[in-house]
């Protein structure tokens, strides 16, 4: 399995010596998966965060009446896992589904506290990454509440076109917060 690209993600944040390599390769470990494959559960905790080197995840919850939000979608050299899960313990009350066969590294929570614990860069890193997820969803919801759908879809091809190109429509209109109907106008405009 290659580690390249999630070394290359990590070097952006924190310098890498040999030693660094080595540790990585040792704690993450390779997971193949097919399409439809659930990475989270409803009612399970989330034992891993994953690295995603290629396909792409959706991360969505189920209403009591059958449908479905999708909260989050995942490509290449993105981290995903259930947060609230994965570093409460609790069980989780969203689903992690593959929506195309993936490459993954997995690491559980046990090994990224030993990485975590090696050192204050790797601690440093896991805070960056953390900050990143947090400003991220906070301006999902600036954006969900003071942008247009057709402007919210702008900017997700702006800044995420390979997912918008490789998700279905059906997915991203969830994402979106629209529905399927509207998007294949926003997209044939």
């Amino acid at each position: 399995m290659d580690f390249q690209q999630l070394e290359k993600s990590i070097s952006q944040i924190i310098p890498l010596d040999k030693e660094d390599y080595n540790l990585v390769e040792s704690l993450f470990n390779p997971l193949k998966i097919n399409k439809n494959t659930h990475l989270a559960e409803v009612g399970r905790p989330v034992k891993y965060a994953f690295f995603i080197n290629s396909g792409y995840i959706r991360y969505y919850k189920t209403l009591d009446s059958g449908e479905e939000l999708t909260i989050h979608l995942y490509g290449p050299n993105n981290f995903a896992t259930s947060l609230n899960s994965f570093f409460s313990g609790s069980v989780s009350d969203e689903t992690m589904q593959s929506l195309t066969d993936c490459d993954l590294l997995c690491i559980s929570k046990e090994d990224l506290e030993k990485l975590y614990a090696t050192s204050p860069k790797w601690q440093y890193f896991g805070r960056k990454l953390m900050e990143g997820f947090l400003i991220e969803k906070e301006q999902r919801v600036i954006d969900q509440l003071s942008m247009t759908a057709q402007q919210r879809y702008a900017k997700l091809f702006e800044k995420e076109r390979n997912i918008v190109q490789n998700v279905q429509v059906k997915y991203l209109a969830s994402f979106l917060g629209i529905k399927p109907e509207s998007l294949s106008r926003i997209k044939n405009k």
